[in-house]
């Protein structure tokens, strides 16, 4: 299990869930976008909730490896979901801010 880390909150949830997240937020951050994302969590007393969160640009998000439990949260479709829209992204390559911002794009290689 993992949690994601955010400004108002932290979320355990399973790791492959957690990952699909953080990938599809760095893919956003790198376009200047933001994108809402529906994923299901642990609570502290065990009970499965769902939240939706903002990722992308100007969202700052972390995870962290939670110590491993006896099972695993996982919720297959929610992760292909996560997986199909970061393909539809890297198969796009265009990115939405101007280059003329360079500066933001530090990271990206052309």
């Amino acid at each position: 299990m993992k949690r994601i880390i955010t400004s108002f909150g932290a979320f355990r949830t399973g790791d492959d869930i957690a990952d699909a997240v953080s990938r599809y937020a760095l893919m956003l951050a790198k376009r200047h976008d933001t994108d809402v994302v529906d994923i299901p969590f642990v609570e502290e007393d065990g009970t499965e909730q769902r939240i939706e969160l903002r990722i992308g640009w100007l969202v700052d998000i972390g995870l962290v490896a939670d110590p491993p439990e006896r099972w695993e949260m996982q919720e297959p479709t929610t992760v292909e979901d996560l997986n199909a829209r970061i393909a539809i992204l890297e198969r796009d390559h265009a990115f939405s801010a101007a280059w003329t911002r360079s500066w933001s794009f530090w990271e990206h290689e052309i």
